[in-house]
C-alpha cells in the first residue's frame, strides 16, 4: 500500500519540530510512502522549507497564498495526495518508525477504510500537577478512558494519528473548514475530525479502526498548558460539538462524549474525591478542581453555540 503523508505547518516559530516530524516520516520501516509538506499562508516558511528538502524525493511542498486554517491546509494536501491512503501527522509531533507499517497492517487484515492510533504527550517541561491523565485531549493526546488497549472500531481519533482510504474523499468529500484551527488561528474551532467520520459512518457504513501500536508523539510546550489556555480550548471543544449537533443528521454523533462524560461522573471524579479524602493530596485537590472547570467550560461553549447557531 502507498501512504501519502499530510503535515500542515504554518508558523516559522515551528520550524525545528516540522524537521523532526518530517524526518521521523522519511524513517519509517514502510518504505512506500510520499510525504506533503502543506505551508498554510507564510511564503519565507515555504521557501525555507524547499530549501532543506529540495533534493529528496519522497517528499513535496505545497503552499496556499492565504492563510486558510487547517482543515483548508489538509484539504489541500488530499488535492496533492497520490496515495492509497492519506495519513496526516501535526508539526510538533513525531512518529514511531513503525507508525505506518502498524497503520497499514489493519488496512490489511481487517479492509479498513481508515485507521488512527495513539497519541502520546511529550512533556517539554514537566506536566502540570492540575492536569489529570482524563483531559489529556486538552494538548491533543490520547486521554485515560479513550479506548480499550485493543483493536477497536472508535468515532474518530485524533488528527495528528488519522488515515483513510483516498476514495473514502471521493466518495464523502473533504473536511469541513467551518471545523478547525481556524484562519490567523483566531478560533480555537476543533471537531474537524469528529464531523468527518460521523459523515463517513453515515454513509460508508464504517467508522475509524483504532490500533494503540501506531503511536506518534506530540510535543507539548509549556505555553498549551497554562489553565486559561486549556480553558479556552475546552470552551471552543463545548461550541463545535454544538455546531456539530446541530449539523449532523445522526442521533450518534455526540455518543463518544456522553459516554466520556458519564465516565467523568461515575467513575473518575468519585475515584479522585475518594483520594482527596484517603490522602489529603493537594495534587488530587488541583485535578479535581480544574476537572470541574473544564467540564463546566465545555458545557457554557456548548449551550453558547447551540444558541447562536
Amino acid at each position: 500500500m502507498f501512504v501519502s503523508i499530510i503535515v500542515c505547518t504554518h508558523s516559522l516559530d515551528n520550524f525545528q519540530n516540522l524537521v523532526d516530524a518530517v524526518d521521523s516520516l522519511l524513517n519509517q520501516t514502510h518504505k512506500e510512502i510520499e510525504v506533503i509538506i502543506v505551508v498554510d499562508g507564510n511564503q519565507y516558511l515555504y521557501e525555507r522549507i524547499v530549501k532543506v528538502y529540495d533534493a529528496q524525493e519522497k517528499l513535496e511542498v505545497v503552499a496556499t497564498k492565504d492563510n486558510i486554517g487547517l482543515s483548508g491546509a489538509r484539504n489541500t494536501g488530499i488535492s496533492a495526495a497520490q496515495g492509497d491512503a492519506i495519513a496526516f501527522l501535526d508539526d510538533d509531533a513525531v512518529a514511531e518508525k513503525s507508525w505506518v507499517e502498524n497503520l497499514v497492517n489493519i488496512y490489511e487484515e481487517l479492509d479498513a477504510i481508515a485507521v488512527g492510533g495513539k497519541i502520546l504527550p511529550i512533556w517539554l517541561t514537566r506536566r502540570p500537577d492540575y492536569l489529570p491523565e482524563e483531559l489529556d485531549w486538552l494538548v491533543g493526546a490520547t486521554y485515560e478512558g479513550f479506548s480499550e488497549e485493543e483493536v477497536a472500531e472508535v468515532r474518530n481519533t485524533f488528527g495528528s494519528n488519522m488515515s483513510f482510504k483516498k476514495e473514502v474523499f471521493e466518495k464523502i468529500g473533504l473536511f469541513n473548514e467551518r471545523f478547525g484551527v481556524a484562519r490567523s488561528r483566531i478560533s480555537c474551532m476543533q471537531g474537524e475530525e469528529a464531523e468527518f467520520t460521523v459523515r463517513m459512518k453515515n454513509k460508508l457504513g464504517k467508522g475509524i479502526i483504532y490500533n494503540p501500536e501506531a503511536i506518534v508523539y506530540h510535543k507539548i510546550p509549556p505555553s498549551k498548558t497554562r489553565p486559561r489556555v486549556l480553558l479556552r480550548r475546552a470552551f471552543y471543544q463545548g461550541y463545535s460539538k454544538a455546531l456539530m449537533k446541530r449539523r449532523s443528521l445522526s442521533p450518534e454523533s455526540l455518543a463518544t462524549e456522553e459516554s466520556y462524560l458519564k465516565d467523568l461522573l461515575v467513575k473518575y471524579i468519585p475515584r479522585r474525591a475518594r483520594a482527596i479524602f484517603s490522602s489529603n493530596s493537594i495534587k488530587e485537590m488541583k485535578q479535581l478542581s480544574f476537572l470541574a472547570a473544564v467540564i463546566i467550560s465545555v458545557g457554557i461553549g456548548f449551550l453558547y453555540g447551540y444558541v447562536k447557531i
